[in-house]
């Protein structure tokens, strides 16, 4: 049976390349694929207004503008493409808000989709740097005090995002969205060498780090944005499906 992005059917038109969790970025020759509740309010514009009115939902989530054409779908479950149908796929700071078996079964269905030879490029928060920042603020504290006003280690939990500092407050709608769609905070964060580590275990090959815009993806500028990579924001590794 073909998935609903299946070459069979024909829609979208090949090549075909995939931006996982996209948000409000939504470049051109990219299928874009959110599973957020924004990106399916986004198709439902009638019940958008309606929460807008009851005032039950937080209006800034109501506010973004998303696309219509948005792909939605939950990330926990398998892709709706074909074997070997995908000569790409982007993902940028999506893999850490899925628990790590849930990531590893994200990371072999990308394999299953893309065709040989073609290219995944993910990008995640770098634990490395985040420890490195810790340990640096740890050892040479600022005489003023601490540069974030936190000390080391209730900085580095903020940077993690692991959790909010408080539980879900205001409507119980929130609360129970919250329950429900509970990506905004991280689930498991990566180093290069765990990712590596995760990306040859789903099967991909000639895996390394990649700067900003320096990519076997064509046109990687127009989807990528550089400031969640630089300056230990992210990291972004590159691997390849054997041919």
């Amino acid at each position: 049976m073909n998935h609903p992005y299946s070459e069979a059917e024909g829609l979208p038109s090949l090549p075909m390349r995939l931006h996982l969790g996209c948000e409000l970025n939504t470049p051109p020759g990219w299928i874009n694929l959110d599973g957020s509740w924004g990106a399916w309010l986004g198709k439902h514009r009638l019940l958008r207004a309606f929460l807008k009115l009851t005032k039950f939902f937080p209006q800034h989530l109501l506010e973004k503008k998303w696309l219509s054409d948005i792909v939605v779908h939950d990330l926990r479950k398998p892709l709706p493409f074909d074997n070997n149908s995908l000569v790409a796929i982007y993902a940028c700071h999506v893999l850490e808000h899925l628990y790590l078996t849930e990531a590893k079964v994200l990371l072999e269905e990308c394999y299953r989709t893309l065709k040989p030879g073609a290219v995944i490029r993910i990008v995640v928060p770098d634990l490395e740097a985040y420890i490195s920042k810790y340990l640096e603020e740890k050892s040479h504290p600022k005489p003023g005090g601490f540069e974030s006003g936190l000390n080391p280690g209730d900085s580095l939990n903020k940077r993690l995002m692991l959790r909010s500092e408080a539980p879900p407050s205001g409507k119980l709608i929130y609360k129970l969205y919250s329950f429900l769609k509970d990506f905004h905070s991280h689930k498991w964060v990566y180093d290069a060498d765990s990712l590596t580590h995760h990306l040859k275990k789903a099967g991909f090959i000639n895996i390394g780090i990649m700067k900003p815009h320096e990519s076997k993806i064509k046109d990687i500028e127009k989807i990528e944005q550089a400031e969640k990579i630089a300056g230990g924001v992210g990291i972004c590794l590159e691997g390849f499906k054997a041919i």
